[in-house]
């Protein structure tokens, strides 16, 4: 089958799969399968620290591939990445991705420069104000996925179609989205595309310890020590909190310390999606890949959705 969305075509990939940013982890070495098995890798701005080592990833990406790949900036996170973003445009970096907090700052200066801009956010409110920036696509992440959650978050299943019967641009899906099944529902709610991050956690060229990798294969989403913190939703004290931690370096401290013990310190924590619960086995980038999208091929073909199935006219 050939997936063909105003994702694949806006960001040139075969698949609407595209990576989450994953702090601490967002590097080329798992940015560059993703767009090699044919979605779009994320190199995230804030594990890199400065412009001149965010430079050198990108160089990095260019000589391991060809296909298209993204930096992400996270305002809320690092409030300092003007010189970030100046690195990447003068890079060249196709698509840049803000997450956050209202970034028009930054889009703004990355129309500018004639790329893509894609914001990722939690409500509906904030995919609008993102579309009147001039985003050229909007990803609306729900509860059940990874991060600092806004008190307003709403579900996947309710955020992802509420977003798309009010935006014209193109919407991302994220937030617990693990296998084919949960793929084909986030285009069949109007999605032109998903975004992961947990599942590539997993992954065999994922940086983190084998031990937090095994951890994932054997985490339960049901149990309260990992459902509990993924869906826990701060209160405005918290989100001032971390805003400071933000400003003054903490949160980087903070990372660096985990990064330096090969699992993140959040473990079991927000920093994770309850994605956790399709996690079987520690497989590569392409294999993940190639798993979802065949899946959901046979699934189309097969009859695996209520008994409904494309014909072999409409599926080719």
């Amino acid at each position: 089958m050939e997936w063909k969305t105003g994702i694949t075509e806006l960001l040139g990939i075969r698949y609407p799969i595209i990576e989450g940013a994953l702090a601490i982890i967002g590097t080329a070495d798992l940015a560059v399968p993703v767009s090699e098995a044919g979605g779009l890798g994320t190199i995230t701005a804030w594990t890199l620290r400065t412009p001149e080592k965010l430079r050198e990833e990108i160089h990095k990406a260019r000589s391991m591939t060809d296909k298209p790949f993204a930096v992400n900036l996270s305002p809320a996170m690092d409030p300092g990445l003007d010189a970030m973003r100046e690195a990447a445009i003068e890079e060249r970096v196709p698509v840049i991705e803000t997450a956050g907090s209202r970034a028009a700052h930054h889009g703004l200066r990355v129309k500018e420069a004639g790329l893509i801009w894609i914001h990722k956010v939690q409500t509906v409110q904030h995919a609008l104000a993102a579309e009147r920036d001039g985003a050229d696509a909007v990803c609306i992440m729900g509860i059940e996925g990874a991060g600092l959650k806004s008190p307003q978050i709403l579900t996947t299943l309710v955020s992802v179609p509420l977003a798309v019967r009010q935006l014209k641009v193109p919407v991302i899906a994220a937030g617990g989205i693990g296998d084919a099944r949960g793929f084909l529902a986030a285009l069949a709610m109007g999605a032109e595309a998903v975004q992961l991050g947990t599942l590539f956690c997993a992954v065999k060229e994922c940086p983190l310890a084998e031990r937090y990798k095994q951890a994932l294969i054997e985490a339960n989403p049901f149990d309260p020590k990992w459902r509990d913190p993924i869906l826990a939703t701060p209160k405005a004290g918290e989100i001032r909190n971390l805003k400071h931690a933000a400003e003054t370096k903490e949160v980087i401290k903070a990372a660096a310390k985990a990064e330096s013990t090969g699992i993140p310190k959040e473990a079991g924590t927000g920093a994770l999606s309850l994605a956790i619960g399709f996690i079987d086995e520690m497989i590569t980038v392409r294999e993940l890949i190639d798993g979802i999208i065949g899946e959901a091929e046979d699934i189309l073909t097969s009859g695996g959705i209520a008994g409904w199935r494309l014909t072999p006219s409409t599926a080719s």
